[in-house]
């Protein structure tokens, strides 16, 4: 009880180097609480992408005041460099740091590594965002697609 579940996703679009967050906030019931969409350019590296996406859920979670919650992406990559004690030195190391020097901020973390099926609607929401003027954010709520999607997650 207590811990909102961020579940964060990007989607990349190499032909004009930008990326977009989704990111989808949920109660332990799996009710979404807040979603929100960012986009970023330029940026051609799907590690970049990804990092960002778990920057902005971060964010995200001290804007809306969570205290404790559960990171969920699909990037092994990221949730690998974000749990290890081990100082990056890859592309994506000035981004991990950043999120790294935020955690204080939290009673408490943990990152969890998840398929793209249990990412499904951080994916459908950086996809779907691809489209639309961003930033957006959504209060209890996401686009629909999305939200069908969620829904068949606490089913």
């Amino acid at each position: 009880m207590g811990i909102i579940k961020l579940n964060f996703d990007a989607s990349l679009n190499l032909s004009d180097k930008s990326s977009v967050s989704g990111i989808i906030a949920r109660n332990s019931l799996g009710h979404i609480k807040a979603a929100c969409a960012f986009a970023h350019t330029p940026i051609d590296n799907v590690f970049v992408a990804e990092a960002m996406a778990c920057a902005d859920a971060i964010n995200f979670a001290i804007d809306l005041g969570f205290r404790s919650i559960q990171m969920e992406g699909d990037s092994l990559t990221v949730i690998k460099k974000l749990v290890s004690p081990s100082i990056d030195r890859s592309i994506i190391s000035p981004i991990i740091l950043d999120i790294k020097s935020k955690l204080g901020f939290f009673e408490k973390v943990t990152f969890s590594h998840v398929r793209r099926q249990g990412n499904q609607a951080a994916h459908a929401l950086a996809k779907e965002s691809l489209h639309l003027p961003l930033p957006r954010f959504w209060n209890e709520a996401a686009p629909s697609a999305v939200e069908s999607i969620a829904l068949r997650d606490i089913m």
